[in-house]
C-alpha cells in the first residue's frame, strides 16, 4: 500500500515537473548535471519509463545553493520608471533624442545649419499648422531637441505688406497669450518725405523732411527686404524662449518665421559640466 502510495506521488511530481520544466529552470540557478539528472525522470511520453524502474532510482537531491537567488530579471526604478518629456510644438517633445523622434513616426532629413549641429527637417508631424510650409529641428551635440524653428507659407504682398503684417499680428497674439512676457522690436526706415511750404510772402517751395516709417505704411515691404527695417517680438515663460519675424524675400514675398528654444538644455549641460569637475 505505501509502494503504491509512494508511486502515485511520484507520478504526480513529475507530472508538474514536466509541465513546470520551462519554468522551474527559468527561475532557479542550477548546474547542468542537476539539470540533465532531472531531465532523465521527466516523462517525455507515456510509457517511457515504467513505474517500477522509477521506483528502483534513488530520489534526486537538489542541492541548491542557498546563496543563490532566483532567477527573477529585477529592474532598478531607474529602468521601470518611463523618461517624461516636456510637451513641444507640433506633438513633438522637449530634450528627445533624435530616435524618440522617429519613434514617433516624424520624417527626418539632415539640413546642414550653421551653428547648430545635428539639424533636420522634420515632415510627418503628430499635430502639422497648414500656416507653416517647413519645420526644422535642432538636436545639438547632445542629441536633445533644444530649437525648433517654423517658416511661414510664402504669401504674394503687396507693398505694404499687408497680408504678412496680418500674419504677424495674429501669431503675436496666440504666442503672447501661451508664453508671455511679449516684447516687440520694431526698425524703423528713415525715409524723406516732401513738404510743400508757404512763406509769409506768398511763395511756395518745397523742403525735404525725414520721418520714421510705419509698419504697414506704404514701401515697408521694401524696406523689409533691403534690411532697412526689421520687424520682430521675442515671448518667454519658465522654460520656452520664442522669437516671432516677419520677413520679406528677395522676390517679394513675405513669410513669418518662429523660432523655439527650450531653456533648460543650458542649465542641463552646466549641471554636467559641473558634475564633471
Amino acid at each position: 500500500m505505501k509502494k503504491f502510495f509512494f508511486l502515485i506521488c511520484c507520478s504526480a511530481l513529475l507530472s508538474t515537473l514536466a509541465h513546470a520544466e520551462d519554468d522551474f529552470f527559468d527561475n532557479l540557478i542550477v548546474d547542468q548535471e542537476l539539470k540533465e539528472k532531472v531531465n532523465e525522470e521527466i516523462l517525455k511520453e507515456d510509457g517511457q519509463l515504467k513505474a517500477s524502474e522509477i521506483l528502483e532510482k534513488k530520489p534526486i537531491k537538489l542541492n541548491i545553493d542557498q546563496n543563490l537567488k532566483l532567477k527573477v530579471k529585477e529592474q532598478s526604478q531607474e529602468e521601470i520608471a518611463p523618461i517624461v518629456r516636456d510637451p513641444a510644438p507640433f506633438g513633438l517633445k522637449w530634450l528627445a533624442t533624435k530616435n524618440e523622434i522617429l519613434y514617433l513616426h516624424v520624417n527626418l532629413e539632415e539640413k546642414l545649419i550653421k551653428d547648430s549641429p545635428n539639424s533636420f527637417t522634420a515632415t510627418n508631424l503628430p499635430k502639422p499648422v497648414k500656416s507653416f510650409r517647413e519645420v526644422l529641428l535642432s538636436f545639438g551635440d547632445t542629441d536633445s531637441l533644444w530649437r525648433i524653428a517654423a517658416y511661414g507659407n510664402l504669401i504674394d504682398d503687396d507693398s505694404k505688406a499687408s497680408k504678412g503684417v496680418a500674419e504677424y499680428q495674429k501669431f503675436y497674439n496666440l504666442l503672447n497669450e501661451k508664453y508671455g512676457n511679449a516684447e516687440e522690436f520694431y526698425t524703423p526706415a528713415v525715409i524723406n518725405v516732401e513738404e510743400e511750404t508757404v512763406s509769409e510772402d506768398g511763395k511756395k517751395s518745397k523742403t525735404i523732411k525725414q520721418k520714421l516709417m510705419q509698419i504697414g505704411d506704404e514701401g515697408f515691404k521694401e524696406k523689409l527686404m533691403s534690411g532697412e527695417s526689421s520687424l520682430f517680438s521675442t515671448f518667454k515663460n519658465n522654460t520656452i524662449g520664442v522669437t516671432l519675424a516677419l520677413i520679406a524675400d528677395g522676390n517679394g514675398q513675405t513669410y513669418i518665421v518662429i523660432n523655439y528654444q527650450n531653456l533648460k538644455i543650458e542649465e542641463i549641460e552646466m549641471d554636467e559640466i559641473y558634475e564633471a569637475l
